[in-house]
């Protein structure tokens, strides 16, 4: 159990250090990142939970292909859920949530504790090798799917516009669903055409991923002052980031900047 949930773990950080390198204009406190990574791991117990008395239903004769298919509805309803929760019920009402990259950071941060612990369950069940294969194809699915609701998630927030959560919804849930549902279904049947339709949605989700990233940092707020030349900044000395050297209020923390604290860097 302990190799498991160490690998487990390992390729969780591996890859939210990762997406984290995309934040590049105002990076989130560590501490906020791991509170979700942690809220994300705990969200597994109430998906596990509601998902059970739907795959017993199943276990007594070979499903259905209608029956996956709704089955893998639910699943994808429950887990973007929960992991959605870990964020709203933690980091979501912070003042360092204040911009629509940040929803993406915290929502992939909450998937990859969820699929840390999905993964050890599945090394438990079914054995090390699977977990081999989880390391790129479920956790990149699962840091997609979360990526693309925590772009629309971070959108209702900035904008006070509650509708661009169900355009995430509806992406995220979708794109889990068919993932699922065509992965299942190659492999009880044997089909190498499912595979590839599962592996397609898998693909588009990174792609989608990319390109809702390339949209955040294009509208960030903290973009105008990273462009600047160093000797036009200076340093917060409440919170330690990078402010225009004419503020007076720092736009990260929202802290006054008096002309004593002002440290500007003289060298370009």
């Amino acid at each position: 159990m302990i190799i498991a949930v160490l690998f487990s773990l390992l390729v969780a950080l591996f890859w939210l250090g990762k997406f984290r390198k995309m934040d590049k204009f105002e990076k989130e406190p560590e501490r906020l990142i791991y509170l979700t990574f942690f809220a994300g791991v705990l969200s597994i117990i109430p998906s596990v939970l509601l998902e059970i008395p739907f795959q017993m239903t199943t276990s007594h004769h070979p499903p259905l292909i209608r029956d996956l298919f709704f089955l893998f509805l639910w699943v994808g309803m429950v887990e973007e859920t929960f992991k959605f929760l870990a964020v709203r019920l933690t980091v979501y009402r912070s003042s360092q949530f204040n911009e629509v990259m940040d929803g993406m950071i915290y929502m992939v941060s909450a998937a990859m504790g969820f699929a840390a612990a999905e993964n050890v369950i599945y090394m438990l069940g079914f054995g090390p090798f699977v977990g081999l294969l989880r390391a790129i194809l479920s956790y990149l699915a699962h840091l997609s799917f979360s990526a693309i609701l925590g772009y629309f998630m971070g959108k209702a927030k900035i904008e006070k516009n509650g509708n661009w959560l169900w355009i995430g919804f509806i992406l995220a849930i979708s794109l889990h669903w068919f993932y699922n549902f065509f992965f299942v279904l190659g492999t009880m049947k044997t089909s190498g055409g499912l595979f590839f339709l599962g592996l397609l949605v898998w693909v588009c989700g990174l792609i989608l991923t990319f390109i809702l990233v390339k949209k955040a940092q294009a509208i960030s707020p903290f973009r105008a002052t990273h462009l600047l030349p160093k000797r036009l900044t200076r340093r917060c000395q409440a919170c330690g980031k990078t402010v225009s050297s004419k503020a007076w209020i720092c736009h990260h923390c929202g802290e006054s900047l008096s002309l004593e604290e002002e440290n500007v860097t003289l060298k370009a």
